[in-house]
């Protein structure tokens, strides 16, 4: 299964429109990233706005960039790749989060 986050704005009451870009990462990996950036990925829930998550996004990047041994055990769980394939996924949603600041991400679970 796989984890998509996007980013969403409120049109009216329960009206949403996506912007920005679609972005996915392997379920299973949600326990590197609530380690390294403090972000809980829940299923089916507003996670937050885009600009409130920047920092822990930011955080994420600098632990699996300076820190990537603590978490080689994540690379054993969920294959090798991990580590590198969660910084691609904070990355990306870190220029969508800064691009759209006024944006909220929605997280859910998807087959």
């Amino acid at each position: 299964m796989e984890y998509r986050i996007v980013l969403r704005v409120k049109v009216r009451e329960n009206s949403w429109i996506r912007i920005g870009e679609e972005h996915r990462i392997l379920w299973e990996i949600r326990g590197l990233i609530e380690a390294s950036s403090g972000c809980t990925m829940l299923n089916q829930v507003g996670i937050g706005s885009a600009a409130s998550l920047v920092p822990l996004f930011e955080k994420g990047i600098w632990e699996l960039t300076q820190s990537a041994n603590s978490y080689l055990s994540y690379e054993a769980l969920c294959g090798m790749g991990t580590i590198r394939d969660t910084l691609e996924f904070y990355r990306n949603l870190l220029k969508d989060c800064k691009g759209h600041p006024y944006a909220e991400l929605y997280g859910e679970v998807v087959a």
